[in-house]
């Protein structure tokens, strides 16, 4: 039986997380992804990694942007309020963290003793749920220039994964659970991958190839095609991980705790049902740099070094 069994209670699974693959499929009760995850790193986690290469061929080399994903969680809201939307403090605290993105924007930051790089950040993008929105509007009003996406409903706080250990297991709602742990899955295809799908780029490096080769044996390569086809095959052959000509890119996400939680759990391949072992601060920044060659690191977890004592809370 899958996770959508569990209402109802019942003894919860004792699997361990590095348990043999056929005794792995007992996870899903805690979710799809948990019943799926496997205690290796899958170097094509993202399906974007370089194609394996053809007999006598080179290896392409990776390119792209290194993406630092900033992953906030919005200010502190009214819990007695219908529409939770922010508090007078969730408003300070949302400032105070534009203050600090502002004040990191066009900063150069050291990679290593020879490598530094500027920051820049590519956009900002939230969840559609009020107290996320207000808490990215008020980050847009402090970094202008930057651009404020519209609101996406799949970022919205729900639970992606029962949670192991868990004190209720018959509290959760299967249905619920049913489209949750999907939509948040979803949300972190859909953000968190590498810069460049490669298998494409191939594709692409291919066609253009095969077409420069007809257009050879038809005796009529014009300079246009010609330059195109170079153009590709430079881009793949270019633009190693590591390079020193490597640009970064920062991008700015507003959503939700369990949804960070999440995100991390499943950036780094480690068990998703995990994820409740993280606690996390109202305005926090967590950030996760996924680079071109698909390696992933959590530089820093809900961040909140532009708050004060006094200004920390966790709803």
């Amino acid at each position: 039986a899958g996770f959508w069994a569990i209402k109802g209670g019942g003894a919860w699974p004792g699997v361990r997380c590095d348990a043999a693959p056929e005794s792995q499929s007992a996870w899903l009760w805690a979710s799809d992804q948990c019943g799926l995850w496997q205690r290796e790193w899958r170097a094509d986690w993202d399906g974007r990694a370089p194609p394996p290469p053809a007999a006598g061929a080179e290896k392409m080399k990776t390119q792209g942007r290194v993406r630092h994903l900033l992953f906030i969680r919005h200010g502190q809201y009214d819990l007695d309020s219908d529409e939770h939307g922010l508090t007078a403090l969730g408003r300070e605290q949302s400032r105070l963290l534009a203050l600090r993105l502002r004040d990191m924007a066009d900063q150069v930051q050291r990679e290593s003793p020879t490598k530094t790089f500027s920051i820049t950040f590519s956009g900002i993008w939230s969840s559609d749920v009020l107290r996320a929105r207000q808490t990215a509007e008020i980050i847009a009003e402090n970094l202008p220039g930057v651009a404020l996406f519209p609101p996406d409903p799949a970022l919205a706080e729900g639970q992606p994964a029962v949670p192991c250990p868990h004190r209720k297991p018959g509290d959760v709602r299967a249905s619920s659970l049913w489209e949750d742990s999907a939509r948040i899955e979803y949300a972190f295809r859909r953000y968190v991958h590498r810069d460049v799908d490669h298998k494409r780029l191939a594709e692409e490096e291919k066609r253009e190839r095969k077409k420069a080769k007809q257009k050879e044996m038809e005796g009529q390569a014009p300079e246009a095609e010609q330059k195109k086809t170079a153009e590709v095959a430079a881009l793949t052959s270019s633009g190693s991980a590591g390079a020193e000509t490597t640009e970064h890119t920062f991008e700015i996400i507003v959503c939700h705790c369990n949804v960070i939680r999440y995100f991390v759990m499943r950036a780094l391949q480690l068990p998703p049902e995990a994820w409740l072992r993280f606690g996390g601060f109202n305005a926090g920044i967590t950030e996760v740099v996924v680079r071109p060659n698909g390696s992933v690191s959590l530089v820093r977890f809900g961040d909140t070094g532009h708050l004060s004592v006094a200004q920390t809370t966790f709803h």
